[in-house]
């Protein structure tokens, strides 16, 4: 097992695959708060200008879509974004809006079931 990250506690050095033990984030969360240019420069550069998931080539006509990998808007750091073309996107677009509300996944198991009104 390759160890993530290596923290010091109480004079202790711990090895842990997780990271180190924190209440919140360790990261500066107004620093990310919005998607600025040079936030997106740098998934685009890490992507190497195409799609992360086709592989397609980013080009004036074909323009990079940006998906938060673990679904939070708010979280704007590099490493939760993924550069997608138009097409890909779609794809997340249609998850979200699938998962949409509190009650999004519940929502969708019910229409599975089905129901039979005459009885």
């Amino acid at each position: 097992m390759i160890a993530r990250d290596k923290f010091e506690s109480a004079g202790i050095l711990h090895v842990s695959f997780f990271g180190p033990p924190s209440g919140g984030p360790t990261y500066d969360k107004k620093k990310y708060e919005h998607l600025t240019l040079a936030i997106r420069q740098t998934v685009l550069e890490r992507a190497r200008g195409r799609c992360q998931k086709c592989s397609v080539k980013f080009t004036p006509s074909i323009q990079p879509k940006f998906e938060h990998i673990n679904s939070s808007h708010k979280d704007n750091r590099p490493v939760n974004l993924r550069a997608l073309c138009p097409e890909c996107y779609q794809a997340v677009e249609k998850r979200e809006k699938s998962r949409k509300g509190m009650f999004g996944n519940m929502r969708n198991v019910f229409r599975r079931i089905p129901v039979d009104l005459d009885k």
